[in-house]
């Protein structure tokens, strides 16, 4: 679960909070002794992602597929690598890999949404943030709710992007880039006034982060200092 990379939105974040669960299928299961080579494979590559290792983790955990194709977690966190490395085409392969084999597979469907947004394809990203919504099992839907506010704004579709993240805010009030896409909004809808509200709520919230900076710079824009 993470959250989308796009402009007013926050970077690769949660990574190993992501890592969830489910199966895969193929024509043939995997012997017990190769789904437990598959998770000691899994869990080496967790290892090496915990050392923020790349490249040997993305091994490990393909191995862990070649080894047991019928379990979604490995696709999805396969997905989560190529989204780490900037590579959302292939991670869009491994999420929906996951989903076409557990379709309520609320991580796999969020992160298939982020892949979309990081190609632009806000469109298609929409019905995947609201797929992982419908779910319980999603395990933070304030990062779904943002993330789909995003892509709303990025449609046009304001009413729909300031209801998304008011909802995200309900959930997450410290969520200081839900303020700022909000001030995106209505920057976009000319209520300046309230933008400059979300902006400073963004500011208040994380000041020397990104999103704190490019408030400022908005605030800015505004006719408004620090």
């Amino acid at each position: 679960m993470k959250v989308s990379r796009q402009a007013g939105s926050c970077g690769i974040a949660m990574l190993l909070v992501a890592l969830v669960v489910v199966g895969c299928a193929t024509t043939q299961r995997a012997s017990s002794e190769q789904r437990l080579q598959a998770r000691a494979a899994y869990e080496r590559g967790l290892s090496h992602l915990r050392d923020k290792q790349l490249t040997p983790a993305l091994t490990a955990f393909q191995e862990a597929i070649t080894l047991d194709d019928q379990e979604p977690l490995y696709h999805n966190t396969v997905g989560l690598i190529f989204l780490q490395l900037r590579q959302p085409n292939l991670a869009l392969e491994r999420f929906r890999e996951a989903t076409t084999l557990d379709s309520n597979h609320a991580e796999a469907h969020l992160n298939t949404g982020i892949a979309l947004a990081e190609m632009t394809r806000w469109d298609e990203a929409v019905p995947a943030y609201r797929r992982a919504i419908a779910l319980p099992t999603l395990n933070a839907p304030h990062i779904a709710y943002q993330n789909m506010g995003l892509a709303l704004y990025h449609l046009k579709r304001y009413r729909e992007a300031e209801e998304a993240l008011r909802f995200a805010l309900s959930l997450e009030p410290k969520l200081e880039v839900a303020y700022y896409n909000l001030g995106l909004v209505f920057v976009a809808e000319n209520r300046r006034d309230e933008a400059r509200l979300a902006f400073r709520q963004t500011r208040a919230l994380a000041p020397e982060s990104a999103f704190g900076q490019a408030a400022l710079e908005r605030l800015r824009a505004l006719g408004e200092g620090g």
